[in-house]
C-alpha cells in the first residue's frame, strides 16, 4: 500500500508542475525538498516496529556472494545493498552480467565522487532537475531484485568496476539527452554506453 502511494506521489510530482513546485518550495521538511519518494521510504523504514528482525534477515540475505564475506568499498547497510540490486534489476534487464555489474559500479563511483551524494540511497534518489535514474521516476525501483542483480551489486561493492570509473550510462537507442551524450566515453557494455 505504501509503495503504491509513493508511486502515485512520484507520478503526481512529475505530471503536475504545481504540486512539484509546492513540494520544492516547502521549507518545513528538507527531505521532501530533496526527494519526496526517499523521504516516504525512509519514514516507512523507520516506522517498522521490528527493525532489528528485518535488519538481521536482510544481513543474512545480502551479506555474502556465494557465502563469501563481503568487504565493501563503500559503507552501506543491507537495505542499501538491496536498493542497489533493485536499481540494477530495473536498469539492466536483458543486459549481460558484466553490464549489470557496470551499472552498480557507476552508483559506487558516484558515492566515491565529491560531485555526488555520499550514500547509495542518496545517489539513487538524488533529485537534480529530475530524478537521476528512470526506475525511480517510473516506480520500477520498487520491484524486487533477482539473484543475478543482487550478485552483480555485491560484486561492484567488492570493487569490480568494468567501466573504468564511469559515473553515468545511457542507452543510445533510448535517449537524445545532449548532456549525457557529451560526457567523456569510458566503454560500451551490452546496450549501454558508460561515461564520466
Amino acid at each position: 500500500m505504501k509503495k503504491a502511494l509513493i508511486t502515485i506521489i512520484c507520478l503526481s510530482l512529475l505530471l503536475c508542475p504545481a504540486i512539484s513546485e509546492a513540494v520544492l518550495k516547502n521549507p518545513v521538511n528538507e527531505d521532501l525538498i530533496i526527494n519526496p519518494a526517499a523521504a516516504l521510504l525512509e519514514k516507512e523504514d523507520n516506522s517498522s516496529t521490528n527493525n532489528n528482525e528485518k535488519d538481521k534477515a536482510a544481513k543474512d540475505k545480502f551479506a555474502s556472494v556465494d557465502n563469501a564475506p563481503v568487504e565493501n568499498i563503500v559503507q552501506c547497510n543491507p537495505q542499501e545493498i538491496e536498493l542497489l540490486a533493485r536499481l540494477v534489476h530495473a536498469e539492466a534487464k536483458g543486459e549481460p552480467y558484466e553490464g549489470k555489474v557496470a551499472v552498480a559500479a557507476t552508483v559506487i563511483n558516484r558515492v566515491n565522487s565529491s560531485a555526488y551524494p555520499d550514500t547509495i540511497r542518496e545517489v539513487i534518489y538524488q533529485y537534480n532537475h529530475g530524478f537521476q535514474y528512470c526506475p525511480v521516476r517510473n516506480g520500477q525501483i520498487n520491484l524486487p531484485a533477482d539473484d543475478v542483480a543482487l550478485k552483480a551489486a555485491k560484486e561492484a561493492l567488492q570493487g569490480n568496476d568494468p567501466t573504468g570509473g564511469a559515473l553515468s550510462f545511457y542507452n543510445p537507442a533510448k535517449t537524445t539527452n545532449r548532456w549525457i551524450r557529451n560526457r567523456q566515453y569510458c566503454t560500451t557494455i551490452g546496450n549501454h554506453i558508460f561515461v564520466k
